[in-house]
């Protein structure tokens, strides 16, 4: 099958792509002008310079292409960016859609998040797909956005695209060199955790998000979400987690999680009235204050879908981290 990616050198894309090419699929990876292809030109897909704001450059890229696979987007939760984000994940993505559909695309597989999923705050209690969004997070500009563009992949459904959406919640793993959580990897490596987060989260292994997207191509139902998940756990086992993985022992500073988040939010809404730019945005430490948890069943039936466990996934992440330079 022939397959097109948006955002192919990104965390998830590069999992995506280096899925698709080891199951045997012709790529075809889009990047935008002037980034780093580093880590996605050793596995040998074609590779086009563009933008996603050139709907018919798009099309046409996409070409002879039996299905899309759309990972690119900008995760800021900082309402500060939100032009960015309006153009990326929403107007993005409808022009995705708009491609697609006159290259005469047959399947789309669109990568969301969880942060359009509703939670509970509380670890006796497992979303899915069906719990609704609402809260604090359903205010997120990142949330608002991926939903706007949730919405625009599924009625593409009646315009005879089939569309499935994913969800992957937070992923670990290889190829995380723009530090999404291998950003805690590499702070414990260091020696600079800044705190210890009091709540917990569902992660998933970067390698198997990727399985998940190919799988999606041909046994995902159309005009359906797929939560992907995988170990969930609380903050403090995650590091006790990566202690094991990087076998060092690092200092926790015993700072006060609530002051730092308030510090946080005041560098953010009262720039440039106090000092300094957050170590963490105010949303993620917020959200790192809370503990959602995420059921994969739906995508373990239909897709065939497995996470790693965590020391898995934070194995690959450190070898990977090795391997490329990152640490010693």
């Amino acid at each position: 099958m022939k397959v097109f990616v948006t955002g192919g050198n990104g965390f998830v894309g590069l999992n995506v792509v280096s899925a698709l090419v080891s199951s045997g699929h012709d790529v075809v990876a889009i990047v935008r002008p002037g980034s780093n292809t580093t880590y996605l030109e050793p596995l040998g897909v074609k590779i086009v310079r563009g933008h996603l704001d050139d709907t018919r450059a798009l099309a046409e890229a996409m070409r002879g292409a039996d299905a899309a696979i759309h990972t690119a987007g900008n995760t800021s939760c900082d309402w500060r960016d939100l032009p960015q984000l309006e153009a990326v994940n929403v107007r993005g993505t409808h022009n995705v859609v708009e491609a697609a559909l006159a290259a005469g695309v047959r399947r789309l597989v669109y990568t969301s998040t969880t942060s359009t999923i509703g939670a509970y705050d509380d670890e006796s209690r497992i979303a899915d797909e069906t719990v609704p969004l609402t809260g604090y997070r359903a205010r997120s500009p990142y949330a608002v956005t991926k939903r706007k563009a949730e919405e625009a992949v599924r009625a593409a459904g009646a315009r005879g695209l089939e569309t499935v959406i994913l969800n992957p919640a937070e992923v670990v793993g290889r190829y995380d060199y723009n530090l999404q959580w291998g950003r805690l990897l590499l702070a414990a490596y260091h020696d600079q955790i800044p705190f210890k987060p009091p709540g917990g989260a569902s992660f998933c292994a970067a390698a198997d998000v990727g399985r998940a997207h190919v799988s999606a191509l041909t046994r995902g139902t159309p005009g359906e979400r797929y939560l992907l998940g995988g170990d969930n756990v609380r903050f403090s086992r995650f590091m006790e987690v990566v202690a094991d993985v990087l076998d060092k022992r690092f200092r926790i500073p015993d700072h006060s999680y609530r002051w730092l988040y308030l510090k946080a939010l005041a560098q953010e809404k009262l720039a440039p009235l106090v000092p300094g730019k957050p170590a963490v945005e105010p949303y993620r430490m917020r959200v790192m204050g809370c503990t959602y948890y995420y059921d994969s069943g739906k995508a373990e039936r239909e897709l065939g879908y497995r996470s790693a466990p965590i020391a898995q996934m934070l194995h690959d992440c450190a070898e990977w981290y090795r391997n490329n330079g990152f640490i010693g």
